[in-house]
């Protein structure tokens, strides 16, 4: 059964997010709304959540603070959010779900369905990535960011630099480093495209994301050619923004 706590100090988005996951999951659940994080942080001991719904931005104690005090404890964790690039980019990068307010229905019953297969596949892992989250958030800049990679064996955190190019198949990504092996990954190249902006990767190909530290040349056949000697193909509507990126531009 899902065992789900909702924390906002704004209880009108509190009540109706509870109204929401009543109306909108057709699960069994309990379903139980805190506005206090203080206080919720007590409710978790009697109350066992299998899933938190939290809120990011409250006063006194916010959403990243009220985790870094409930560590040790076995819970998913879903932040809802308006708009904070870098604290979704930190919640991204941490293989961490959240949801955008005002939450939106469907939106609201895929993250369900992901927290229900992570559940299952994965939930052991959830103490790592959410040390991983806090970490980053430590962080001043994007730059030092690990990247949590989650599979069915577990989870490991790379710094980005440490990918020299990710390949989409299908719905899945694998990603290739320069000294691990190679993980496959069950989200898409576009997902992690703009999970990894900001830090020299380019899409050269719908099939290619790479980081520029690892091309050798580009030639004149279409093909780049990394640092393993792997060729990869690119579009030739991308040359510009290859070439430009390789110059530094």
């Amino acid at each position: 059964m899902l065992r789900i706590l909702i924390i906002d100090d704004e209880e009108a988005a509190g009540n109706i997010l509870k109204l929401l996951i009543e109306k909108f999951i057709p699960l069994e659940k309990d379903v139980c709304y805190c506005s206090n994080p203080q206080e919720a942080l007590k409710l978790i001991i009697s109350f066992k959540p299998t899933l938190i719904m939290l809120d990011i931005e409250m006063p006194n104690m916010n959403g990243f603070d009220f985790l870094n005090q409930a560590l040790g404890y076995d819970f998913d964790v879903i932040f809802t959010t308006a708009f904070d690039q870098y604290a979704i980019k930190a919640i991204r990068f941490s293989a961490l779900d959240y949801l955008l307010k005002p939450i939106d229905s469907v939106e609201l019953q895929s993250a369900i369905n992901r927290h229900i297969i992570k559940q299952q596949n994965q939930h052991a892992n959830q103490p790592q990535l959410i040390d991983n989250l806090i970490s980053n958030l430590q962080n001043k800049t994007q730059d030092n960011f690990k990247l949590a990679l989650s599979t069915n064996d577990g989870v490991s955190f790379f710094d980005p630099q440490e990918i020299m190019y990710c390949e989409g198949e299908n719905n899945y990504t694998r990603f290739i480093f320069k000294d691990h092996k190679p993980i496959l990954i069950s989200k898409t190249l576009g997902e992690y495209e703009e999970i990894l902006s900001g830090h020299f990767f380019l899409r050269i190909h719908k099939s290619y994301l790479v980081n520029k530290n690892f091309i050798k040349k580009v030639d004149k056949e279409g093909l780049i050619c990394m640092s393993d000697g792997k060729m990869l193909p690119f579009s030739k509507r991308r040359r510009e923004a290859i070439m430009n990126l390789l110059k530094g531009k």
